[in-house]
């Protein structure tokens, strides 16, 4: 079993190897890091400290999902505290004095815990739970009433949580009239530091390191249908889908690149759709079967829909064939082909895999793919870390168009009908949507000279530090 711990600044890392010395420990948690941990049944995660505003904070689900399989999730401290308040119900456990004040509505705002921190970890504002922890306890020793203790708490809630400080807090206080009580306060907090955040932390760390509290398990709702389609798509984005150069890839980024390079993923994500629509599946796994009966029942099931080639207006048709296949096509072949580009990839239909088992047979050589992504992967982090400006966001769209035009065998100065068509035969939305994607690998290919391809062999891919 492994322990994963998500810190700092309350507890740094140092310490959190001091009490537990097998621990693997983690900086704050954001969106996406719990998906990437890998962890098993069995192991426990400890959240102490969570980044939010710069970055996306870790979801609630992204949580339920490892109680679901099994993981021991403890919180405490910060936006560990808030997190298993609210998810307490569901399995988190909650330690600590800030967690129950949580979890009782004794608070009740996200910013009693937050701080304003440099990337190193260091504070450089003071936590609304540990001003208040500070004055309620100088209250109890007497150096202040506690209609003091009160107004004082009050005037720090007022303030930013980016600019809490004692020192604001003694400006305001002298502007309210509040200067000589909180003279009292400060000088009583100058030989009796404390603070909340991190004793919570450590209550937290020894009951780890003692072994936790039994567990209460996910509980009944693990069997009901609570996960959406974002937790599809987290599970895609972040989870490891293989491994190149000692770094993992997740799938999405394996799915993206055989979308735009693979020359044999039309075909497959034709036969995939296909086959879910004849409920050609295996368990909730589709499996391509690109035989006539497939075709036949998937027509089938879509004429029991009243969906059919002439019932659609020419806008309709317009939007989804090129003007070739409107003239030229059988009315069966056109409405298939209607059928796969308007069944892109989403998660909220399971033909959309979310995970290497569900996509079975829809990827092609995913080692070749790996080795591909990562080598995109590493180019890109060379290129920004010689200028911060030079991201992919700010690759010129037109070449990334002649890029792709290019790879699929498209002719040049094709309309927007044709690159959106070639687009939708790859499970993307429309070409717009593919260019987006490829900003990704496009200076990768350019670098390489030659288009990354999961069919060919991937020269000059590099390992990835990132993933």
């Amino acid at each position: 079993m492994t322990v994963h711990v998500f810190s700092g600044p309350t507890v740094s890392a140092a310490r959190v190897r001091e009490v537990l010395p097998d621990a693997v420990t983690h900086p704050p948690v954001r969106h996406g890091d719990l998906m990437r941990l890998g962890a098993d049944p069995g192991d426990t995660v400890l959240i102490i400290d969570g980044l939010w505003h710069q970055s996306a904070p870790v979801r609630h689900k992204e949580i339920l999902a490892l109680l679901a399989e099994g993981v021991a999730v403890v919180g405490a401290a910060s936006m560990g505290a808030l997190r298993a308040a609210e998810l307490a119900p569901y399995g988190m456990v909650g330690v600590g004095r800030i967690f129950e004040d949580f979890r009782s509505g004794a608070l009740d705002a996200d910013d009693e815990v937050a701080v304003l921190h440099t990337d190193e970890g260091r504070p450089l504002s003071e936590a609304l739970v540990n001003l208040r922890a500070a004055l309620t306890r100088a209250a109890a020793d007497s150096q202040l009433g506690d209609t003091e203790a009160d107004r004082l708490a009050g005037l720090a809630r007022t303030l930013p949580y980016t600019s809490r400080s004692w020192t604001a807090l003694g400006r305001l206080a002298a502007g309210e009239g509040l200067g000589p009580a909180f003279s009292r306060a400060d000088a009583w907090h100058r030989t009796h530091p404390c603070d909340a955040k991190r004793e919570d932390a450590e209550r937290a760390l020894a009951l780890v390191a003692a072994g936790l509290p039994p567990a209460t398990g996910a509980g009944a709702w693990a069997g009901e249908p609570w996960q959406t389609s974002f937790v599809r798509y987290w599970q895609a984005a972040f989870r490891p889908g293989a491994v190149a150069g000692g770094q993992p890839v997740s799938f999405l980024a394996l799915l993206h690149h055989q979308q735009l390079y693979d020359p044999g993923f039309p075909v497959r994500w034709r036969a995939r759709v296909l086959a879910a629509l004849a409920h050609e599946t295996r368990g909730d796994v589709c499996r391509p079967v690109p035989s006539s009966a497939v075709r036949r029942s998937a027509l089938q099931f879509a004429a029991a829909a009243g969906v059919e080639v002439a019932g659609m207006s020419g806008d309709q048709l317009a939007h989804w064939l090129t003007e070739e296949e409107v003239s030229q096509l059988p009315p069966e072949e056109a409405l298939v082909r209607v059928i796969v580009r308007s069944a892109r990839l989403d998660g909220a239909w399971t033909v959309w895999p979310a995970t290497m088992a569900e996509a079975g047979d829809l990827l092609g050589s995913v080692p070749l793919a790996a080795e591909a992504v990562a080598a995109a992967f590493a180019v890109n982090a060379e290129i920004e870390a010689t200028d911060p400006h030079h991201t992919t966001a700010h690759l010129n769209a037109d070449r990334i168009t002649s890029h792709l035009t290019q790879r699929w065998g498209l002719p040049e100065e094709c309309g927007r009908a044709v690159l959106d068509a070639a687009a939708r035969d790859r499970a993307f939305r429309d070409f717009a949507g593919a260019v987006e994607v490829a900003r990704t690998f496009y200076l990768s290919a350019r670098t390489a000279g030659t288009m990354p391809s999961a069919s060919l062999p991937a020269s000059g891919t590099r390992p990835s530090p990132r993933t």
